[in-house]
């Protein structure tokens, strides 16, 4: 019996040790599995920021959504689950658990730099807006005036982020077609492409103020005034000339006729669609005061209509 007793008092006890082992072996796993993944999340870091430095370069904006703050927390959270910090972790390279906040504090300014990016990006595409123009050339004032606009915000945005500790001597890949510069270069070509659009967009705009004069003298000394010379400069801005529909459908360019006319008409054929149609503006003046502004529309296949309407 005494046996017995032994065998039962043994029993009890084993059932709750064996639970007790159990639990923490699961807790062990979960702690595992969370370590793992918060790993996984560290090393993310260090890939995006090689990622920029060796193929994304001007890019690279998208994979840095994160702030550097996460990261922090991260390596907080590894440390509290007990990860050494002789640990080897597998990034680009293999790094020792140690050196992570070094490399949060690299993809925090990092970062700050690539933060940039818009910005330089602008910038670029307005130089390659205005290319070679010269003073007086379509578009030159608007697209000089957008230059300096881009290339000021480049400059401030490289100094703000040069202030927040934004390394400016790092290669960004791609700033231009086949060529990388630093964002010192970058920086400083901003400002050499402001100085030099500011300077067209001064001469450019002399010579737009030029040909808009030259236009009105091109009507205006045939007595256009009022809403026909607003028409007619609306079609032609540089004082070059623009074919006009008058009366009984016939064309003209003259000034002289143009200014005269009672009747001016706009012919436009739909071709971006490949449709075809027809749309007819009639302009009726009395003197130079407009009186009736008519607009139609036809298929293609009713252009007669159209030239009954013109008529």
């Amino acid at each position: 019996m005494k046996k017995l007793a032994l065998l039962t008092l043994t029993s009890s006890l084993a059932i709750p040790f064996v639970l007790s082992v159990t639990s923490a072996g699961v807790a062990r796993a979960d702690d595992d599995d969370r370590k793992r993944e918060l790993i996984n999340k560290l090393t993310t870091f260090d890939f995006v920021v090689y990622n920029f430095e060796f193929q994304d370069g001007i890019n690279a904006e998208p994979g840095f959504a994160a702030e550097a703050a996460a990261c922090t927390a991260i390596v907080d959270q590894l440390k509290d689950l007990g990860v050494p910090p002789t640990e080897v972790l597998y990034g680009k390279k293999e790094f020792l658990f140690r050196k992570a906040p070094e490399k949060c504090e690299r993809y925090g300014k990092i970062r700050t730099l690539v933060l940039t990016f818009p910005k330089i990006k602008e910038a670029t595409q307005s130089a390659s807006q205005l290319g070679d123009a010269k003073p007086g050339e379509s578009g030159a004032t608007r697209f000089a005036g957008n230059m300096v606009t881009t290339g000021a915000a480049c400059v401030a945005t490289i100094n703000d982020a040069e202030a927040k500790g934004a390394p400016m001597d790092v290669a960004i890949k791609h700033v231009f077609y086949g060529k990388d510069l630093t964002a010192a270069e970058v920086r400083t070509w901003c400002e050499e492409a402001g100085k030099k659009a500011a300077a067209l967009q001064g001469a450019s705009a002399g010579a737009d103020a030029d040909k808009k004069k030259a236009a009105r003298e091109r009507y205006t000394k045939h007595g256009a005034a009022g809403d026909k010379l607003e028409w007619l400069l609306h079609y032609d801005q540089e004082g070059k000339g623009s074919e006009w529909y008058l009366s009984g459908c016939k064309t003209s360019s003259d000034p002289k006729t143009l200014a005269k006319a009672k009747v001016l008409i706009v012919w436009m054929v739909a071709s971006v669609n490949g449709d075809g149609s027809h749309s007819l503006r009639k302009l009726t003046f009395k003197g130079n005061k407009l009186v009736k502004d008519q607009e139609k529309s036809w298929p293609a296949h009713e252009k007669s209509k159209a030239y009954s309407f013109c008529k």
